[in-house]
């Protein structure tokens, strides 16, 4: 029984043992249990390790990007009928140019007739409730009538005035000309006009269909501002400003580039620590579609920056390290955070602060590295 016990002991401290436990790489685990090591002299004359301080450069740099084409919304143009009814013709078709004021489409119904008749009809009763009015307001006058006949006739003539009114916005929002309707010219038709200079992006709608007030039929865009939106790491924010020159090009067209330019930078980091820039091309490239995907070279504006030799970087997953300098023998690994590359120096963006002259190793990072990883594995 006592053996029993002493079992189920052993075996509930191992499960929760296994349970605490946390899955780290390998290669990050032994980084992070042994960040220092102690150099033998056959090792330090072998490295020929230098040391020294970050220099002051002036460095700019080509940033290689991608995003996508991006379209703003106001910029995305649905088109429905808000009266609703049947199409009955349209020519319409994905990619078709269109002209502000172009017809797209004829719609019929019988509730278009009874809109005309409703607000024809609205118009005489409010003439006539006007002549009434006036009626009422000479026969007060002369004290031939009475203030109760007036006040029902200015009444009628108001609420008359109102359906006229609301009718006449009713007309208006299916593209109806009120000024130009008349009880000879009533039509179970109406014409559905583009609002905007540009081009077809979605048709949902097919000749003959009921198209509810609420469907909307086609999608047109307004290339207006369509422009290039471009992913930006976070070590490379800093150096991204508006008016940076940008080369585009598109995955189908690798070998023709297009000019556009920095127009603007979010600097609202994402879940994945990138941002976005905005960038309006110089010369519009044709058959542009929101969602296209690019890459582009961004030229960014030369700055001063702390530099050191790349081969005193290294790089372990998504993790940038430096060397420093402890004692004779003994150097530490330290994390960093890098910016621009150029000409065989990299930027120190933090990470390097407060260490002491002269103390960083400006060579042969990678084979510290190793040396740091052979000596965690034993």
């Amino acid at each position: 029984m006592r053996y029993s016990m002493y079992l189920f002991t052993l075996v509930c401290l191992f499960i929760q043992s296994c349970s605490g436990s946390k899955t780290v790489p390998a290669e990050e685990a032994a980084v992070e249990e042994t960040n220092e090591i102690n150099l033998t002299q056959d090792q330090l004359k072998a490295l020929g390790l230098q040391y020294g301080d970050p220099v002051k450069t002036s460095m700019s740099s080509i940033i290689t990007v991608q995003g996508k084409i991006d379209l703003p919304p106001q910029n995305l143009i649905s088109v429905n009928f808000p009266l609703g009814g049947y199409l009955r013709s349209t020519k319409l078709i994905p990619g078709m140019q269109v002209s502000k004021g172009e017809v797209i489409a004829i719609m019929e119904d019988q509730a278009i007739v009874q809109l005309q008749q409703d607000y024809l009809s609205a118009a005489v009763r409010h003439e006539l409730a006007g002549l009434e009015f006036e009626r009422q307001k000479a026969l007060g006058e002369a004290s031939a009538g009475t203030s109760r006949a007036l006040q029902q006739a200015q009444a009628e003539q108001k609420l008359q005035a109102v359906a006229v009114r609301s009718l006449q916005e009713k007309l208006k929002l299916i593209g109806i000309d009120v000024n130009a309707l008349n009880e000879s010219n009533i039509s179970g038709q109406v014409s559905v006009r583009s609002t905007i200079n540009g081009y077809v992006s979605k048709v949902n709608v097919n000749t003959g269909k009921f198209v509810q007030p609420t469907e909307t039929m086609f999608e047109l865009i307004d290339p207006e501002d369509i422009h290039v939106a471009l992913t930006i790491f976070e070590k490379d924010l800093p150096y991204v400003l508006k008016g940076n020159q940008v080369s585009i090009h598109f995955m189908d067209e690798p070998e023709k580039t297009y000019a556009a330019e920095v127009i603007l930078v979010n600097k609202d980091l994402d879940d994945d620590r990138t941002a976005t820039a905005h960038c309006h091309f110089k010369v519009h490239p044709k058959n542009l579609l929101p969602g296209m995907f690019v890459e582009g070279e961004l030229s960014v504006s030369s700055k001063m920056v702390d530099a050191i030799p790349d081969e005193a970087v290294v790089r372990l997953g998504n993790k940038q390290y430096i060397f420093v300098r402890k004692s004779d023998k003994v150097v530490e690994m330290k994390p960093v955070v890098t910016g621009l590359s150029k000409d065989g120096r990299t930027a120190l963006t933090s990470g390097n602060e407060g260490l002491p002259a002269g103390s960083i190793v400006l060579n042969n990072a990678y084979k510290l590295m190793g040396i740091l990883k052979n000596s965690g594995e034993e």
